[in-house]
Order: C-alpha cells, then sequence, then structure tokens
C-alpha cells in the first residue's frame, strides 16, 4: 500500500468514529425501545465495517500478490497470506452479525465463493517459473479483475441494504427522539465520507495498474531491443500451434533479408544440410521427450551465395505441469570462424604428426644405414687394437686413431637418437641393481686416459659410495657422468678436473651428488641457460675451437630428470665450472651379492664361455652385410663357437631345418625375407613339430623406440642394438647355453 492509501484510511477511520461517537452518545440518551433500536444501528454498523474491511483486503491481497510477482520478494507472500486469513475471518464475522438475515447469508455466500476463485486463481500465478508478457498473462489479469469486481460487486449490495438498514433504525430513533434531522445529517456524511474514500482508493489502484502496464510495456521494449542487437538468431516455437517465431538476425546470418516473422519448422528444415537434417531433428525430438538434460548442437544450414554456415543451435523447452513441452525458445549462433579455425588448427597437427613420423621414419633408416657398416668397423678396429703386438708405432697410432674415431662416430649417433626418443617422451629407463662404487671405477678408467691426453689432472672421490648397492639405469647414469667428465676435460686447458660422488639429504630423502668441478674457461651467468639447449654453446667462438654438436649437457638434464633429479650449474667467467648432478637414492641390500658376482662373471666371460661349451654347440648368423659377418664370427671364433652364415632370412629359415642350432644371430633387416617372419616361421615349426625352442638373439641396426618390442613380439628371445658391443654379445650366447646346460 502506497502512502496516499494510508493517509486516506486513517482519514475514514477518523470520520467514521467520530460518526459511530456521536451516534453512540445518542442511542444512550434513548429510552429502552432506543436501546433496543441502538443495538440494531451497532449490529449495522458493524456488518458496515467488516463490509468494508472486505473491500480493502482483497485489494491488499491483490497487491501483495502482485508486489510478489514483480519482484520475488518472500515478505510480500507472508503480507498475502495474513491478509487471506483477516478476510477469511471478516467474512465469519459478517456471517455472525448477518445470521438473521436471509438476503445477507446469500451475499455472504456468494463471496465466499468468489473469494475462493479469487485466491486459487492467485495462487495459481505465483506457481508459474516464467513469467513473460504475453496475452496468456493479460487474459489471467483480466479474468483475476473480473473477480474482484464480483466481490466488491456483491459487498456493495451488502453494503447497500446495511446502509438502508442504518438509515430506517436511524430514522425510527430520530422520530422518537427528534434527532432525525441530526440523525439524517450524520449518515448523509458518513454515507458521503466512505463513497469519497472508495473513489479514492480505486484511482489509487488504476495507478498501480497503470504502472505496472508500463512497467511491462518497457520490459518488452527491452526485449526487442536485446533481439535486434544481438548476433545470434532467436525463435520461439510454440508446440501446440506449431508456430515459431523468427528474429530478424535468424535468417539474416543465412544472406536472406526477411526481417522477424512467424513460420513453423519447415522454415528451418529446408536450409539445413542433408546429411545433418535426420541427426537434427532426432536430438531434438530426444530432448523434447525428457531424453537429454539440454538441448545444444551443431550443424550446417545453406547460405544464400551458396556455401554452407556452421550453426551452433542453443534451446530451453517449457513444460506444463504434467511434464509436457508446450514451447521451446532458443537461439542459433554463426560459428563457421570457429570450425574454419577448428579445421585448420586439425591440418596442422595432422601435418606435425606426419613430420614427426617423418623424422622418425628418416631416424630409423640413418640409424640401421650407419650402424650396419659402423659394426663392421667398431669390430675390425677392436680386433685390431687387440693383435696390435706385431705394428710398428706409426701403425699403432692408425689403430688408435681408428678406435677413437669410431668411438666417437657411435656416441654422436647414440647422442642423435637419444635426443630424439627423449624429444618425444619415449625414452625409457631400464632400472636394475648395480653397485655405485664398480660403476664409477669404469668411469675413471675411461676418463682417466682422456684426461691424460688432454694433459690435466683428473681426480675422483667416490669413497663414501664405494660399497653401494643402487638400484636405476647404471647405463644411462654412466651416460651423464661421463658426459659431463668429458665436457669439463673439454673445455679445461689448464689445472684439472675434480670429481666427488657422495650422498645429500634433502627434506629427509637421500640424493646421490655428484660434483664436477673444473678450471677451464667458465660460463657467464646469461649463459647458464643456454648451455642446456640442443645444438648450443655458450658462444659461437667456443663452438669453432672447441667443436662438438651441444647434445652432451641437454641429453645429461633430460636424463637426470627422467630420473627424478636435476643438473645445477655454478661458474664464473675464466674460473672454471661446477656441474652438480642429484638424482634421488634407491637402494638394493639384497641384490648385492648377486650384482657382484653378475660383473664378476662379465670380466671373465670369455673363460666361462670356454667352460660352458660342449663341443658340439654350434651357431647360426643371419646377416646380410659382409663386415658385420667377419666381426661376429671373430668373436665367435674366439671362444670356440661353430657357426653358420645365413644371408637371407629364407636361406636361415632352410639351415634352421636341417640343422637345430644352439644360438641364433638374427639380422632384422635382409632381403628375401626379414629377421621378424624369419624368427615366426622358426617358432611356427617348433611348435608343430613340438620341438625345443632355439634362442634367437636380434640384431638391428634401428635401435629405435619399439624396436625391442618388435622383437620380443615375433618370438626372439633377446635383442641387441648395432654396433654390437662384443661383451654383451658374449654375456647373451652365455646366458642361453646355462639354460641348456640346466635343461
Amino acid at each position: 500500500m502506497d502512502k496516499v492509501f494510508i493517509r486516506n484510511f486513517f482519514i475514514f477511520m477518523l470520520i467514521l468514529l467520530s460518526a459511530v461517537g456521536m451516534l453512540g452518545y445518542m442511542l444512550v440518551s434513548g429510552d429502552k425501545e432506543l436501546e433496543k433500536t441502538d443495538h440494531r444501528v451497532n449490529r449495522t454498523y458493524g456488518v458496515i465495517l467488516e463490509a468494508e474491511q472486505i473491500t480493502s483486503l482483497i485489494e491488499s491481497i491483490l497487491s501483495s500478490q502482485r508486489g510478489y510477482l514483480l519482484t520475488g520478494d518472500k515478505s510480500f507472500m507472508d503480507r498475502y497470506e495474513a491478509k487471506k486469513a483477516a478476510l477469511s475471518e471478516t467474512i465469519a464475522r459478517l456471517s455472525e452479525l448477518t445470521s438473521d438475515n436471509k438476503s445477507q447469508q446469500s451475499r455472504l455466500a456468494e463471496i465466499r465463493s468468489f473469494t475462493n476463485d479469487f485466491t486459487n486463481k492467485l495462487e495459481e500465478r505465483a506457481l508459474v517459473d516464467d513469467i513473460t508478457v504475453n496475452s496468456g498473462l493479460l487474459d489471467d489479469i483480466n479474468t483475476v479483475n473480473s473477480m474482484k469486481n464480483n466481490i466488491l460487486r456483491v459487498n456493495t449490495a451488502i453494503l447497500k441494504e446495511e446502509y438502508g438498514l442504518l438509515n430506517h433504525r436511524v430514522a425510527m430513533v430520530e422520530r422518537k427522539k427528534s434527532f432525525y434531522l441530526a440523525s439524517l445529517v450524520i449518515g448523509m456524511a458518513v454515507g458521503t465520507v466512505l463513497l469519497l474514500l472508495f473513489n479514492a482508493f480505486l484511482l489509487n489502484v488504476q495507478r498501480k495498474r497503470a504502472r505496472v502496464e508500463a512497467s511491462l510495456k518497457q520490459t518488452e521494449d527491452r526485449f526487442a531491443i536485446a533481439i535486434d542487437g544481438t548476433q545470434d538468431g532467436i525463435f520461439d516455437w510454440d508446440l501446440e500451434t506449431e508456430k515459431i517465431f523468427y528474429s530478424r538476425r535468424f535468417f539474416e546470418m543465412l544472406g536472406y533479408n526477411k526481417g522477424a516473422t512467424i513460420g513453423t519448422i519447415k522454415d528451418t528444415q529446408d536450409y539445413i544440410h542433408p546429411e545433418d537434417a535426420a541427426r537434427v531433428m532426432d536430438v531434438v525430438e530426444k530432448y523434447l521427450a525428457g531424453g537429454l538434460s539440454e538441448y545444444s548442437q551443431e550443424f550446417r544450414m545453406k547460405h544464400k551465395s551458396g556455401r554452407w554456415v556452421w550453426i551452433q543451435s542453443r534451446a530451453k523447452a517449457i513444460y506444463d505441469k504434467n511434464g509436457k513441452a508446450q514451447r521451446m525458445v532458443g537461439a542459433h549462433t554463426d560459428i563457421t570462424h570457429l570450425k574454419m579455425k577448428e579445421e585448420k588448427l586439425e591440418a596442422e597437427k595432422n601435418q606435425a604428426e606426419e613430420a614427426n613420423r617423418a623424422k622418425s621414419d628418416f631416424l630409423a633408416h640413418m640409424s640401421h644405414e650407419i650402424r650396419t657398416p659402423l659394426t663392421a668397423i667398431s669390430g675390425i678396429a677392436e680386433i685390431m687394437a687387440k693383435r696390435q703386438d706385431n705394428l710398428d708405432e706409426k701403425q699403432k697410432q692408425l689403430v688408435s686413431t681408428l678406435n677413437n674415431s669410431t668411438s666417437s662416430l657411435k656416441d654422436l649417433v647414440n647422442d642423435i637418437l637419444d635426443f630424439s626418443k627423449i624429444e618425444n617422451g619415449k625414452l625409457e629407463l631400464n632400472e636394475e641393481a648395480f653397485n655405485l662404487g664398480e660403476l664409477f671405477e669404469s668411469v675413471i678408467s675411461m676418463m682417466s686416459l682422456k684426461a691424460n691426453e688432454s694433459g690435466v689432472s683428473f681426480v675422483f672421490d667416490y669413497e663414501e659410495t664405494k660399497n653401494t648397492d643402487f638400484i636405476g639405469d647404471a647405463v644411462r647414469l654412466r651416460q651423464i657422468v661421463v658426459n659431463l667428465i668429458g665436457n669439463a676435460i673439454k673445455f679445461t686447458d689448464e689445472g684439472g678436473v675434480t670429481v666427488k660422488a657422495n650422498f645429500e639429504d634433502r627434506d629427509g630423502r637421500d640424493f646421490l651428488r655428484v660434483d664436477v668441478a673444473d678450471t677451464g674457461i667458465g660460463i657467464a651467468p646469461e649463459n647458464y641457460d643456454l648451455v642446456f639447449e640442443r645444438f648450443r654453446q655458450a658462444d659461437s667462438s667456443v663452438s669453432r675451437k672447441y667443436g662438438g654438436t651441444g647434445l652432451g649437457l641437454p641429453i645429461s638434464r633430460n636424463l637426470a630428470r627422467l630420473m627424478g633429479g636435476d643438473i645445477h650449474l655454478s661458474s664464473e667467467t675464466g674460473k672454471g665450472s661446477t656441474f652438480s648432478l642429484l638424482i634421488p637414492c634407491k637402494y638394493d641390500k639384497e641384490t648385492q651379492h648377486e650384482n657382484r658376482a653378475a660383473l664378476e662373471m662379465g670380466k671373465k666371460i670369455n673363460e666361462k664361455l670356454r667352460a660352458a661349451l660342449t663341443g658340439e654347440d654350434k651357431a647360426l648368423i643371419v646377416e646380410d652385410y659382409e663386415g658385420n659377418v667377419v666381426v661376429i664370427g671373430y668373436i665367435l671364433d674366439e671362444v670356440g663357437i661353430t657357426y653358420d652364415v645365413a644371408r637371407t632370412g629364407l636361406e636361415a629359415v632352410n639351415l634352421w631345418k636341417d640343422h637345430h642350432y644352439d644360438v641364433v644371430l638374427m639380422d632384422v633387416q635382409m632381403p628375401e625375407m626379414d629377421g621378424f617372419t624369419a624368427t615366426k616361421e622358426i617358432r611356427a615349426m617348433e611348435a608343430q613339430k613340438d620341438l625345443s625352442r632355439t634362442p634367437i638373439i636380434g640384431m638391428t641396426a634401428h635401435a629405435l623406440v619399439g624396436d625391442k618390442d618388435k622383437c620380443i613380439d615375433c618370438g626372439m628371445d633377446a635383442y641387441l642394438p648395432k654396433p654390437i658391443v662384443e661383451s654383451a654379445l658374449k654375456k647373451e650366447i652365455l646366458k642361453f647355453l646355462h639354460k641348456k646346460k640346466a635343461a
């Protein structure tokens, strides 16, 4: 209620109370008959007051309900319930006051009926979630106003009759007490005041209604502006009439200047791509049937120019109380530019993957092409190094140069392949138990000679780690330490290199720490990160003077991080550098004895091989490159193993049929039949004829990620990458000879 209504209400109450007081004074001074009449007058006044309360309460109920609908404030509903209860009580009191008046009782029955319908309609409107200005809402407002007017009409009739009774009874009092004139004046005054108040109240209600209608009009205008301003095409589908409202933008994004229009679903279907049409309608039907929690899909629609536009369609359905969809309101958004970006990114991704596959294929091919002759070169170099007693100094120098060059070439190939594996995230660590002291001794043995050749001192303190058995990838750990020491020796012209290995506690966890310090050229702080980048060195002058690929440090750091650690650098230009390797410790006390025994076996491999031979052992070398046949043959001759040679996979299978060899050394890439196929053929014949399994050791020059798995999957028992390491080959052969002996 606004201030005007409150002011008028209090004025009415003041005048009414004054009139009642005056009439009360006159009635008190009357005789017994006047007292009876006065009683009837008071009762009539009571009816009038209660009837007037009905008018006030009806308007209060309507005002509270509208306030709730417009603001959603729960306090309006609390006020609504209070006024509703007061209305019920007022009607009950009226019924009691007019119990002797049949016509008034009949009217009160009408008021009860109209009041129930009125409140039920208001409560039904309060349950609607989505308040949209449309013809349905206006019909509801008209219905409510009609019910209200019916109540007021009947109530006016009650008032009219009661006013008649009042005037009649007052006239009787006046005639008897000579107060007719005074009573008439008072009655007219009261009637006039009540009429003025009623008119004022109606005017106030009309003003409120005008404000509501203005607000609704403003909301409609805002909605229209929003539709015109958005880049989306809006649609409103009435599922009962099958009519759809399309905004101007809906068809404008397809190149048509139709403006806002009313149409059907066919207006949309005519533009949908034939390949998408069935799917689009299937999703719509499934959503309306409740099979989907939300509606959103993408499809193509035909532009006026003939091209296809990608559309994202989103909508929300409105359901009735029975769960049946009545309307579906949504929007279409042009996402063609996003689809073009997605397609471009997908094409770039495919191109990058294709380039990566091409790079892997190239590395695999180059690995094979380089490693195959490198196996022969490396093997011959080792053989010549063992047989150099009869060579003169110049020949020995040539052999030494050949060995060093071969070793450098192997390291270069390994670095390139290792970096490729790391870059692709496919390098796997092979964790086994090994002795740290023995690993460091092998590093010292190798790097001492290199330091001596460079004319620098070399000290390696590993006393704290000497008797520690460790779990990890010994080959990769050795590779990191050798890289760091080799790098330090390389960049040190005077002074020396000092290495210290010890254990360090970090936050309650043990780490292996290896510090490699040199007195070399040093590195400027701004170049710290640069030296860990691939193919980069601190500056071009360093590269020209010292050479190198720039892969050693990046590979070492990546390997350290794969192990859960890292490499840190501290340096000063002209004063040397310190590279610190930190790796989490994994100890293995139980395998210490076995690990030492295995290392000891490696030291005496030739003696153990000869002891394991029975004199009847025979191997099959499957290799098409003559240089590798010579080298592998020499290794087998050295320990007394006889062998046959097959130049193709097909020849290998035929030889195996005639001689069930004790071990087969199988090259992977060969003419006529590759090693994978030959191995599968042998395994199939073993299974068919129930023969014992022949150990087959795969030898491949590819040495990339997955090659080992391919060898094992096709039926091979072991895998050796080329160039073949003599000790590794002998260990594998010895392993299978021991198994044969045990069997």
